[in-house]
């Protein structure tokens, strides 16, 4: 640090080599400590007054910062000791000297320009101590150049024929360093190094070495499992030898990933394997989807054997795994594959298996349709809405209409919420006359096994799979809107829900209340008025009282249930527990949830109360200042008198029209303000006043004011029948517009 001219610490960070994390000053005081096993330095900055530590990977990287601050305190009280005359000649000259001896430091530890050579000792019996020793102290600079040398000449081979003479020779100490050696070269995390230890020829060897482990009791037989357990079963034979090659290799990792290493893998050693297992699979899936013989001949073979056939077995197994390794592939690579398998018939073949398999075969077939569906459920909609693939949907509701194993169970609940998730593709006439048909021919079948439960002599299903049904239901009300509405309406589908309430099972009661959770949590008037008037809390509250103050998941449930609808104030829920309930409720006191909802109510009714009686009361006075206000259009005295007039001629009531144009009333009473709208022409009267103006205009009223206007609404008559207001089409809407009651001259 030339500013300071002092040594120091600078972290720099790794993802940004431009960015500096850390710039300490060494301080030559006693300030530093090591903590943990060995992999911390830990120091309180006295500049700027803060507590410090550096956490390493591994001992070797911690040792090597160590060794470089022990080294500069060393040589400052050395070059201070030689009688320096200052402090700053003292600092310039362990400055010079640090940096000349920092370059042999460097070269047993760094990678640098000068760094020194790392030999690897020969592989013979009196130097495998030596090797141990050295590949478990390496750094992480120094493994990539101790994995090319291992890579020459033969090294590995040499290794593990050493290993193949000290089995034989029974000899234990050489046995575990031999041991140590090769998990030490597994960590060197080197592809090129893994490939050629797991190769055909190397494979065991590898295996055979790492059983020695002397912190486990006893030798663990890998090598015994690998060739005598684990059989390579080829549904169809696979004639590419390079391929089979990649696949033995693939499996291989796995195995000494999961079960032989499991316990010293870092994470970088870890990553390397997994992303060394999935580009093999990818490599492995592309080349059979490329393959024109291979797909179509093991559609073949499951349509030649049947499900009780032991082959049948085995190529369904394969068709599992290979959907379920179809997820690592890109999406346009998956799509065509999983493309490709349906139109060969994997749909078909997942239907026969569900059909007439054992449990083990039907969970196979589970899964490859889970597979398929995970990527994209459009393929298996469009089969289930075809005549031929309408048995399949039947089947995956079997599980849970007629019991089985759970596993099943729980796989047909899945896939089903698969299908019926709308958010999964959008609302395409696929998807809609998939629901479609879900809601008319199985929806029933479903809530039939519910509703058998109040029944003495129904049917009765597992626990488990009422549960799943229940859980089915409340996916439908949370994510289906009309369709799941107005079948709860026609079909008393909460009723059928709540009758678990009184099961034995205590956790299906439990699930009735989530499933009433969720209807009240979509907060929808709908739901809510249906509730109240079927009295659909009376059995959930039944249900919490007779469960006394246990505190269980039924109590917290129905507390829950409660708490939301008086925080989100339900008005009309909060209202009806209060008003229904209260009484039976007031004992319960060791919550205050109650007595809290019977507060919220009184607030309600506090609110909206005075809310109601202020509008009722500006209403009565907007009325009462209405019949006090003269109406503009309101006839005159004189008007009165001259129509008055005309009555006592004789006009009798039966001559008003009641209405004008479409929907136009002429108000004559609560009786014609009801009438159905019609379309009623002016009627051409004799009069001398209209042969005085020779046919002119027939003006209805006076000719101060018309009908609906202030300017006077006024009829044009051209012949008899052909008459309307000006400004009124014949069979317009005209709604809105009154006129008051209107008798026309004789």
């Amino acid at each position: 640090m030339e500013q300071s001219n002092s040594v120091g610490l600078v972290v720099i960070s790794e993802e940004d080599m431009h960015r500096t994390l850390l710039i300490h000053r060494i301080s030559l005081e006693d300030i530093y400590q090591r903590q943990g096993e060995d992999t911390i330095i830990t120091w309180s900055d006295p500049e700027i007054g803060t507590d410090i530590a550096l956490s390493f990977q591994e001992a070797v990287g911690c040792n090597h910062i160590w060794e470089h601050v022990q080294q500069v305190q060393s040589q400052f009280q050395r070059t201070k000791a030689g009688g320096a005359s200052s402090e700053a000649a003292v600092r310039r000259r362990y400055v010079d000297e640090f940096e000349q001896a920092s370059v042999s430091l460097e070269g047993d530890f760094g990678d640098g320009p000068g760094a020194k050579p790392v030999e690897l000792p020969e592989p013979e019996m009196g130097n495998l101590a030596e090797l141990a020793r050295m590949l478990g102290e390496l750094s992480l600079y120094q493994r990539d150049r101790v994995a090319g040398r291992m890579l020459r000449n033969g090294y590995v081979r040499r290794l593990l024929d050493l290993f193949r003479a000290c089995e034989d020779l029974e000899d234990s100490e050489s046995l575990r360093h031999l041991h140590a050696i090769l998990r030490g070269t597994i960590m060197l995390n080197d592809t090129s190094l893994l490939e050629v230890l797991l190769s055909e020829e190397n494979v065991m060897d590898v295996v055979g070495a790492l059983e020695y482990d002397p912190e486990l009791a006893g030798r663990q037989r890998h090598r015994e499992f690998l060739r005598e357990r684990v059989v390579f079963k080829e549904v169809v034979p696979i004639t590419d030898a390079g391929l089979r090659a990649k696949i033995h290799q693939t499996y291989r990792l796995s195995y000494l990933k999961d079960v032989v290493l499991p316990r010293v893998l870092d994470d970088a050693t870890f990553a390397t394997l997994s992303s060394l297992i999935l580009f093999n699979n990818v490599e492995v899936l592309m080349a059979l989807q490329a393959d024109a013989r291979f797909l179509p001949e093991l559609f073949a073979a499951l349509r030649r054997a049947g499900p009780a056939d032991a082959a049948f077995a085995d190529r369904l197994a394969f068709l599992r795994e290979l959907t379920g390794l179809a997820r690592h592939l890109q999406a346009g690579a998956r799509a065509a594959l999983l493309c490709k398998l349906a139109g060969l018939g994997l749909f078909e073949a997942a239907g026969a298996a569900l059909a007439s398999g054992s449990e083990a075969l039907r969970l196979r077939a589970l899964d490859v349709l889970l597979a398929a569906v995970a990527h994209d459920p459009g393929p298996l909609r469009e089969h289930l809405l075809r005549p031929e693939g309408r048995p399949l949907l039947g089947l995956l509701l079997q599980p849970l209409l007629a019991g089985g194993a759970v596993g099943l169970q729980e796989g047909a609940l899945e896939l089903l919420r698969a299908l019926l998730d709308p958010e999964g593709a959008p609302a395409t006439v696929q998807s809609n006359g998939f629901l479609e048909l879900f809601y008319t021919t199985h929806m029933g079948q479903l809530v039939g096994v519910l509703a058998a439960v109040a029944e003495p002599e129904g049917a009765k299903a597992a626990p488990s799979a009422l549960g799943l049904i229940v859980e089915l239901l409340c996916f439908c009300v949370q994510h289906h809107s009309f369709r799941i509405k107005y079948y709860v309406l026609r079909n008393k589908v909460v009723e059928s829900v709540l009758g678990l309430l009184g099961r034995r099972e205590k956790w299906l009661g439990v699930a009735a209340v989530r499933f009433l959770r969720a209807c009240v949590g979509l907060k929808d008037e709908f739901y809510n008025r249906y509730l109240i008037r079927n009295n659909l809390f009376e059995p959930v509250i039944a249900a919490f009282l007779a469960n006394g103050a246990r505190y269980n998941l039924l109590n917290s449930a129905v507390l829950e249930l409660v708490e939301f609808v008086r925080k989100e104030n339900v008005r009309g829920l909060v209202s009806h527990l209060v008003e229904a309930f209260a009484p039976r409720l007031a004992a319960v006191d060791y919550v205050d949830t109650f007595e809290q909802l019977r507060t919220r109510h009184e607030q309600n009714r506090e609110q909206f109360g005075m809310r109601d009686a202020s509008s009722g009361a500006a209403t009565q006075q907007t009325v009462d200042e209405q019949r006090l206000r003269r109406d503009d259009r309101a006839l005159d005295k004189d008007e009165e008198d001259y129509f008055s007039r005309e009555d006592e001629d004789g006009d009798e009531p039966g001559d008003v029209a009641p209405l004008l144009g479409n929907g136009v009333a002429l108000e004559a009473g609560d009786a014609l303000r009801d009438a159905p709208p019609r379309l009623l022409p002016l009627v051409d009267y004799d009069d001398d006043d209209d042969a005085d103006d020779g046919g002119g205009a027939l003006r209805a009223g006076s000719a101060k004011r018309g009908l609906g206007s202030p300017g006077g609404l006024t009829a044009k008559r051209t012949r008899l029948g052909d008459e309307r207001p000006r400004g009124v089409p014949v069979g317009g809407s005209g709604a809105g517009l009154k006129a008051g009651l209107w008798r026309g001259r004789r």
